[in-house]
């Protein structure tokens, strides 16, 4: 190890077993000589350790997973990818697994409490920042243009906003989590006069409505710090991807292209505002070129991006931990 490298500070990467995202990035920072942890919550507590030593003249505590021992004063930041500790025996009764869920994510969530470490992005501020309904406020706030917007359980409401809207209006779900099945995940629907059927499911799970909004194209904005990576989604030419680019990400064609100055600064405040350092914002930019804010993913994935435009992201991530 290099002298610079033994004076660096560890960087954490707390994430899962199975994470692409989180390789990459590894095989970076080894390249630069940086030293780094992974720490896959999917293991934790059964196969990984967190400790805490508290006493009158001091605070503590290390970190020991797959055979490494990180104390907390020689980790300088962190990459926070995951937040649901799973890594639980399989013979847990119900009870006794909703306890140990409890107990190990109270642990865990008091680190940046008792840490002076660089998180990306602080677990607080990520869990605010997700939230739909905030993200639509705050960019209303920074004056974003947003579709017109119904979040509800009553399918009353879900029927006269339709009413409203001519009949074209679409359904988003309020969350997605990062371990879902293949072919589990919850794209964004048409709200069809079939789907009005069982539109009385939604009082068990309220769900987000939105009025359908014509595009031209899609852009998808991955923010590091100060440094924007803008990537224009070719989403129109492609039918199986004109309401959701998700389901087929790797059948469309993406550009870097240049954020509209006044964007650029909307989008500086909206992270600002957020106390976010990443985040992936999504726009739909209409034929007149409105840019039309849709969400913001604090975790979103980016190395699909990478990989088709060629924009640095992860080394801009890298520069950012290590900084």
């Amino acid at each position: 190890m290099s002298r610079r490298a033994a004076r660096m500070k560890t960087i954490l990467l707390i994430t899962e077993q199975f994470d692409p995202t989180a390789d990459h990035l590894i095989q970076v920072l080894r390249r630069r000589g940086c030293p780094a942890l992974r720490w896959n919550l999917d293991r934790y507590p059964q196969d990984s350790t967190l400790t805490y030593r508290a006493a009158a003249d001091a605070l503590g505590g290390s970190i020991a997973t797959e055979g490494r021992i990180a104390p907390f004063d020689l980790i300088g930041s962190v990459w926070y990818r995951a937040s649901h500790c799973r890594g639980f025996p399989p013979g847990l009764k119900p009870q006794e697994r909703e306890f140990a869920a409890r107990e190990a994510e109270s642990a865990l969530n008091s680190l940046p409490l008792v840490t002076d470490w660089r998180w990306m992005n602080e677990p607080r501020r990520h869990r605010d920042a997700a939230w739909k309904p905030a993200q639509l406020a705050a960019a209303r706030r920074l004056k974003l243009a947003i579709p017109r917007t119904v979040i509800t359980n009553d399918p009353g409401v879900v029927t006269a906003f339709r009413e409203e809207s001519g009949g074209a209006i679409i359904f988003k779900t309020l969350s997605q989590t990062l371990d879902l099945e293949p072919g589990k995940a919850a794209f964004t629907a048409l709200v069809t006069e079939e789907a009005l059927s069982s539109l009385s499911l939604i009082r068990h799970a309220p769900g987000i409505f939105q009025e359908l909004v014509a595009k031209d194209y899609e852009v998808r904005l991955t923010v590091v710090g100060d440094r924007m990576f803008a990537a224009k989604v070719l989403s129109q030419r492609n039918e199986r991807t004109k309401l959701d680019w998700r389901i087929a990400a790797h059948e469309i064609k993406y550009e870097p292209i240049e954020l509209p100055a006044d964007i650029r600064d909307k989008v500086s405040g909206f992270m600002a505002e957020a106390g976010l350092i990443y985040s992936c914002i999504d726009f739909i930019v209409t034929p007149e070129g409105r840019y039309v804010f849709l969400e913001s993913n604090p975790r979103g994935q980016y190395l699909w991006i990478e990989h088709y435009t060629g924009m640095p992201i992860t080394e801009a991530i890298a520069d950012a931990l290590m900084t």
